[in-house]
């Protein structure tokens, strides 16, 4: 398990979860638009949390500069 405060400008990045990762966040400060690999969107702001399951493919957009907390878990392949 990983936590932490993340921040980031705008921009956008290819994230591919493994079947075994997953991550919840929360949003501090900034808007952020997560796409999944089917044209999916789905918007972030202040005060509102999302989790990013396992297995997931897709972008991770800031559209305005974000301060985030997080936590990863990340499972051992049995």
């Amino acid at each position: 398990m990983t936590v932490g405060i993340w921040t980031c400008q705008t921009g956008a990045r290819r994230i591919r979860f493994s079947a075994h990762k997953l991550e919840f966040f929360c949003i501090q400060q900034g808007r952020v638009r997560l796409h999944d690999a089917a044209g999916v969107t789905q918007d972030f702001g202040p005060g509102e949390a999302a989790v990013i399951p396992a297995g997931f493919v897709g972008t991770f957009e800031v559209l305005e500069p974000v301060r985030k907390y997080f936590v990863v878990l990340e499972r051992v392949a049995q």
